[in-house]
């Protein structure tokens, strides 16, 4: 039977998968097919891009929102971070953490497995299976197993876990220790991932292509070519696809902005009532939660966030109506029972940084220099994904759109599993050897204006949104706002 194995490299860009930085990604890529018109999910950022890749959903769908959020059904009046504690919590009262099937779920009937490993957060880690105790299959994580009965025979076999560093390398190598040892070479499941949180906390420091990031790269990518030396020593070519797989891309920030504090300036109320607003910051987002959805404070803060001059997209759920130069949170798929009521994506610019990378941006944290995604910058909704082995096609590069969401879908086709028929992505047939029809993609520009006074003058705000879409699949390439008068 024909397995899978998914190798996730957090924040890696394509621009970076060359020679120089990383001779071994870059090997699978000289032999296999390259999807070069790959992207994230909105917002671009990792854990709610995690999710989709284990459902084939979209954020509205799956219901994990970003990587801080307000779950108005656990807890309307405070924002969370999507890491295990809470995310347990939520499972604890008997609701759902996501709101979609998950891999290991369609798994189950055909006792088949799907084990993930990772170092980065606790909340990524959690959402690839959480469910393991009574679905199957595990996820493993420096800082828990499921199921919990993992925990103690890992440590007792491969020692503790090293302490987190920036760079994480020495948690990746022990990561790998155990991917290879006691995941491939012990359980052998029909679908193992393994995730590196390198590049991207190097680059969340350093900056993208700083000498510290681009050598946290490059001594990834060692680890992974034990993964390749393995693959080849144990003849797994034969029976085994490869995936390589990145949850983003990244970005430069121009400047921080601390919207909770500017709202709360220009004379909004922060809370959890009716009218106030709760602010969930995500790098270069911000998801804002209006009490009772009021849509008298909806169109009060829309119309304020874009006077602002790092307002780049301002999009609202159906729950406060249309408002004047907003788009629809539906156009790029994050409507749904969990969704926020505004979503500001921050302007960007194409400017290269001293490192040579484009893609500046305004964030919710960090500094001017660093690193930072979840914008819709196309700098960070075109992300990486590369696939090798039997059932893919050797030496080419694709330029059908493709996204995290057709992740799932396509690791159930190889498997030979029926592919549910409710999912956001789709199977990507055009990278088999023996596919032959054409990939019929779609292009959608949506435009919406709005005349403001800002200081006293007059200024039209406007914003562009452009989608892709496969059929019923849809791919956001990027959006961006600005005044006239910023021009």
């Amino acid at each position: 039977m024909t397995k899978l194995i998914i190798a996730v490299f957090d924040g890696l860009q394509p621009a970076q998968v060359c020679r120089e930085l990383a001779p071994n990604i870059y090997s699978v890529a000289e032999r296999g097919t390259v999807f070069e018109n790959h992207h994230p999910v909105f917002p671009s950022v990792t854990r709610i891009n995690a999710a989709s890749m284990v459902t084939g959903m979209l954020p509205g769908l799956h219901g994990l929102a970003a990587n801080s959020f307000v779950a108005r059904d656990y807890d309307g009046t405070r924002v969370i971070s999507a890491l295990k504690t809470e995310m347990a919590s939520i499972a604890e009262t008997g609701l759902r953490v996501l709101n979609a099937t998950t891999l290991q779920e369609i798994l189950r009937p055909y006792d088949m497995q799907y084990i993930a490993l990772g170092v980065g957060t606790s909340g990524n880690a959690y959402a690839h299976n959480p469910l393991a105790e009574t679905c199957g299959g595990a996820t493993i994580h420096p800082e828990f197993t499921i199921p919990a009965i993992l925990e103690n025979n890992i440590k007792n076999r491969f020692g503790e876990w090293p302490p987190e560093l920036l760079p994480n390398l020495p948690r990746y190598e022990h990561a790998m220790n155990i991917f290879l040892e006691y995941v491939l070479g012990e359980i052998s499941p029909e679908i193992a991932l393994i995730w590196s949180s390198e590049p991207d906390k190097s680059q969340h420091m350093h900056g993208v292509g700083d000498e510290h990031s681009n050598y946290a790269l490059k001594q990834s990518d060692e680890q992974f070519g034990r993964l390749l030396r393995f693959m080849d020593s144990n003849s797994m070519d034969v029976d085994t696809n490869l995936m390589i797989v990145s949850d983003h891309g990244y970005s430069t920030i121009i400047d921080n902005v601390d919207l909770e504090n500017e709202l709360k300036a220009a004379g909004f109320i922060i809370g959890g009532e009716t009218g106030q607003v709760l602010v969930a910051p995500n790098g270069g987002c911000a998801l804002l939660y209006v009490g009772g959805s009021d849509l008298d404070s909806s169109e009060r803060i829309s119309e304020w966030i874009m006077s602002q001059s790092w307002c780049g997209t301002v999009l609202v759920s159906e729950r406060v109506g249309k408002i004047e130069g907003t788009l629809p949170l539906n156009l790029v798929g994050c409507e749904g029972p969990r969704s926020p009521d505004i979503v500001v994506s921050f302007r960007w610019t194409s400017e290269q940084n001293d490192n040579g990378y484009p893609g500046y941006v305004y964030s919710t944290g960090g500094s001017a220099g660093q690193g930072q995604h979840g914008s819709m910058s196309r700098y960070e909704m075109n992300n990486t994904l590369i696939c090798a082995g039997p059932n893919f096609r050797s030496g080419e590069r694709l330029l059908s759109p493709t996204g995290n969401i057709d992740v799932m879908p396509t690791a159930l086709d190889l498997l030979g599993i029926p592919v549910p028929d409710n999912i956001s992505g789709r199977i990507l047939k055009e990278g088999y050897p023996q596919y032959n029809e054409s990939i019929v993609a779609s292009s959608e520009t949506h435009i919406s204006s709005r005349t403001l006074e800002v200081d006293g003058k007059e200024s039209t705000y406007t914003q562009k949104i452009e989608i892709s879409k496969v059929g019923s699949s849809l791919y956001l390439d990027e959006g961006n706002g600005h005044r006239d008068s910023d021009l």
